[in-house]
C-alpha cells in the first residue's frame, strides 16, 4: 500500500494564495497536529520498538486502509427495461438460477402444488423459450450448464451417482456412471469445465456435516477428491451446534446445502461457501484451488443469497441483508449485490435493490454493470425478464 492510493476530500489552497503569516500559522498547526497524532500513537504502539520514521509510515498506511473502503458508495439498482415472456409461471422459481456467456437464462419454474417439480428451461436474453430439459428422476435443483448450451444433472442408482448429459436442444444425450470416491458423499452442486471435466460437491454420508469436493473426467473416472481449506473450521462449529450453520450439534451443515458452483468464462469453476463473509474458491479442472476470494456483504449483517456470476474478470455475489443465520431467512431485509475483481478480490461496486426490481436473480453482465432479474407479469401468470442497472 502506498500513500498515492489516498485522496483528500477537500482541495488544499496553493501556497501562492496564502500570506507569509498565514503559511507560518498553518505550518505550526500542522506540526502540532502531527506531534499530537504521533504522541497518541507512541502511547499505544511505542512498545513495538519501531523507529520514528517507520511509525509515521505505519500511521499513514493505517489511515489509508481505513479510508479506502469508505470511498465507494452503495448504488441504487433500478429497473431499466422489462420484457414479458410467453413462458407460464406462477411466481416460484427453484434456486439456484444460471446464465451462460451468451446471456441465455436457465431457470426452473416450480409447478404449483408440487414438491419442486418442473422442467429446467433455457431462455434467450429476451425471455424466449429455446429449450426444455426434463428433470424427472434427477436430484432436485442440481444441474450444471455445458459450454454448448446443454446441461448436466445427477441421479442416484443405488449407491452410485450417474450424470445425465443433455444436448442443447434439451434431449438426453448420454449418461455417465461416476467412479465411487474414497469418501462417499451426497452431491449438492455440479459444474462442468470447458474441457469436459465435472466438479461435484456436497456433504459426506458419515458424518453428514463434513464437506467433500471431487473432480471427474468426462468418462466418470475420479481425478481427485479433496476438502477446501475453510471446511474444517465450519465443521468444528457444526459439531458444537453453532446456530449460524446448524440446528443441532452434529446436524446438517447449511453452508454446504446453500453453496453454489458455476463455470466461469475463464475456464475455472467458482464454488461459493454460504458463509459470512462469503468465501469463493476458484478451482481448476485438475482440482487445484488457484485462488480464494473473500467477499463481505455491505453493512454488519448479510448472507450469500444462493447466487453468483463471473463475467469478464468480474465476480458478482448476491447477499440477503440484515440477517446473520442461514437457518432464518425470514429475518432478512432484501437483496444487495457486491461486484469485485475476480482475480484480485478488490471491491468494485455495491448495489442495493430498488423497490422496482423484485424477483429472482438470473444473470450479470459488466461494462456497465447490469443484472437480469426474473419476475412476473402483471397478470401473475407469465415470466418477465427485467434488466436492472445503476440509477
Amino acid at each position: 500500500m502506498t500513500v498515492s492510493t489516498c485522496y483528500r476530500v477537500k482541495p488544499i489552497p496553493s501556497a501562492k494564495s496564502l500570506s507569509r503569516r498565514d503559511r507560518n500559522r498553518k505550518r505550526a498547526n500542522r506540526r502540532a497536529s502531527h506531534e499530537s497524532t504521533f504522541t497518541n500513537y507512541n502511547q499505544r504502539y511505542g512498545s513495538l520498538g519501531v523507529d520514528a520514521t517507520m511509525k509515521r509510515l505505519l500511521v499513514v498506511a493505517l489511515l489509508c486502509a481505513t479510508a479506502l473502503p469508505m470511498a465507494g458508495q452503495t448504488k441504487s439498482l433500478v429497473m431499466k427495461s422489462q420484457v414479458s415472456s410467453s413462458v407460464e409461471a406462477r411466481g416460484n422459481f427453484a434456486l439456484p438460477t444460471d446464465c451462460d456467456e451468451q446471456g441465455r437464462l436457465y431457470v426452473k419454474p416450480v409447478k404449483p402444488g408440487t414438491a419442486m417439480e418442473g422442467s429446467l428451461l433455457r431462455l434467450s436474453a429476451k425471455g424466449v423459450l429455446e429449450a426444455e430439459f426434463d428433470t424427472t428422476g434427477e436430484l432436485t435443483n442440481i444441474y450444471g450448464i455445458r459450454p454448448n448450451g446443454g446441461a448436466v444433472m445427477v441421479h442416484l442408482d443405488g449407491a452410485a451417482k450417474v450424470v445425465d448429459v443433455f444436448a442443447p436442444d434439451g434431449k438426453r444425450e448420454s449418461s455417465v456412471r461416476l467412479e465411487n470416491p474414497p469418501a462417499p458423499f451426497f452431491p449438492s452442486q455440479i459444474a462442468v469445465f470447458r474441457s469436459g471435466e465435472i466438479l461435484l460437491a456436497g456433504a459426506q454420508y458419515h458424518p453428514g456435516y463434513k464437506a467433500s469436493t471431487a473432480i471427474y473426467d468426462p468418462n466418470g473416472y475420479l481425478l481427485k477428491q479433496f476438502a477446501l481449506d475453510g471446511d474444517a473450521e465450519i465443521e468444528r462449529a457444526v459439531e458444537v451446534g453453532d446456530a449460524r450453520y446448524t440446528q443441532a450439534p452434529g446436524g446438517g451443515n447449511a453452508t454446504i446445502s446453500q453453496s453454489v458452483a458455476i463455470a466461469g468464462d475463464d475456464g475455472f469453476v467458482y464454488l461459493m461457501r454460504a458463509t459470512s463473509p462469503a468465501t469463493v474458491y476458484v478451482i481448476s479442472a485438475a482440482g487445484e484451488v488457484v485462488r480464494k476470494i473473500v467477499v463481505s456483504a455491505p453493512g454488519d449483517k448479510g448472507l450469500p443469497d444462493f447466487w453468483l456470476r463471473v463475467a469478464k474478470s468480474k465476480l458478482a455475489v448476491a447477499f440477503r441483508k440484515g440477517c446473520d443465520s442461514l437457518l432464518h431467512p425470514r429475518s432478512c431485509e432484501g437483496t444487495v449485490y457486491v461486484v469485485v475483481d475476480a482475480e484480485t478480490g478488490k471491491r468494485v461496486a455495491d448495489y442495493a435493490v430498488d423497490e422496482s426490481v423484485v424477483g429472482t436473480t438470473a444473470c450479470y453482465a459488466p461494462d456497465p454493470d447490469r443484472f437480469i432479474i426474473l419476475g412476473m407479469t402483471k397478470d401473475q401468470h407469465h415470466l418477465a425478464v427485467i434488466e436492472a442497472g445503476a440509477k
